[in-house]
């Protein structure tokens, strides 16, 4: 592999670590999204669902950008091991983005713990009004069945109290 070609190799990695960098930065934007739309007072499921896809499509590119890197560090990793100081900028340069990532991957996590715990309130505070309403829809039905019932034909409506 020639110099310019092994240093080329070199600056997609680092570009590749650059786009993961600003794709872990909107997947924190968009986590931080859902735990304003989870900790508000009216849950809008919409909205939500939204940043789900929104943030699935990151995921995808993390994902191929992951696979991307591993392929070109592959054929790089030789190179760098054994001529360290003639890249000595580069190195320290994909050591910085590395760090950086993963400082982003932690904050995520623990992000994505917070709301994964607020959801879950969130749920069974809905799943709670759920059962509340279907109890006071069955009291209800019974109470009409029962006055119905109550009723039989020939019995007055009105008494006359008037004699």
């Amino acid at each position: 592999m020639r110099d310019e070609e092994k240093l080329t190799y070199i600056n997609i990695l680092i570009t590749t670590l650059k786009r993961k960098e600003d794709l872990l930065i909107k997947l924190k934007s968009e986590t931080e999204k859902q735990a304003e739309l989870i900790s508000g007072s009216e849950f809008d499921a919409d909205a939500f669902d939204a940043t789900l896809n929104t943030k699935q499509g990151y995921i995808d590119s993390l994902l191929k950008l992951d696979e991307g890197f591993l392929d070109i560090y592959e054929k790089v990793k030789e190179v760098m091991k054994e001529n360290a100081s003639d890249y000595k900028q580069e190195i320290e340069e994909t050591k910085k983005l590395i760090k950086k990532q993963t400082e982003l991957s932690v904050e995520l996590q623990a992000l994505e713990s917070k709301n994964q715990t607020g959801l879950s309130i969130h749920l069974s505070r809905g799943k709670q009004r759920v059962r509340e309403f279907k109890t006071s829809s069955k009291t209800a039905a019974a109470y009409y069945k029962s006055m119905t019932n109550h009723h039989q034909d020939g019995d007055s409506y009105f008494l006359d109290r008037k004699k």
